[in-house]
């Protein structure tokens, strides 16, 4: 016959359970846990929009940069401010939810177009060329605080390049 001797010790009717100080700790490795992940799904979201935000200064200035590329020279398109404006603005995803409108984050930018450009290493050619510089500005406010962000592009124009054979005003 075998004898269970820690049942014995034990007033009958009495059950295990985990001491206060046992839930104390777990409690507290279990905030911490959650403290961690909760703040890694929160820096995760503030990334994400970061990178959108930035994408869209990108696209913005591309697409100004690309619209250059049809302007020609000769008609002096590239240096009329109507057709090549100096100031623009451009907004984030202006469509909101449910077709509900939406300015989102907004985006100013400046374009300037200098002709005879300084070139490195000087080149013979260079009086034909002009040099288009695209910034664009915003700000978000992310947490209570306001962040200004800014992004520059720059790239040449040549007076003899496809722009001449492509699209005249």
């Amino acid at each position: 016959m075998q004898i269970n001797l820690q049942n014995n010790l034990r007033p009958k009717g009495a059950q295990s359970a985990f001491s206060l100080l046992e839930v104390l700790i777990s409690v507290f490795v279990m905030a911490i846990i959650y403290t961690g992940l909760f703040s890694g799904v929160s820096t995760s979201f503030s990334l994400l929009q970061s990178t959108r935000e930035n994408l869209r200064a990108t696209q913005i200035m591309v697409s100004r940069l690309e619209r250059l590329r049809l302007c020609a020279w000769s008609n002096d398109q590239l240096f009329n401010t109507n057709i090549v404006p100096t100031t623009f603005s451009d907004s984030f995803y202006p469509l909101g939810l449910n077709g509900a409108t939406n300015s989102g984050t907004l985006y100013t930018g400046t374009m300037t177009v200098q002709t005879a450009p300084t070139m490195s290493p000087a080149a013979t050619y260079g009086t034909n060329m002009a040099l288009v510089t695209v910034t664009v500005t915003w700000n978000n406010g992310g947490n209570g605080t306001v962040s200004k962000h800014t992004r520059t592009m720059s790239t040449y124009v040549s007076k003899y390049g496809m722009q001449n054979y492509i699209y005249y005003h």
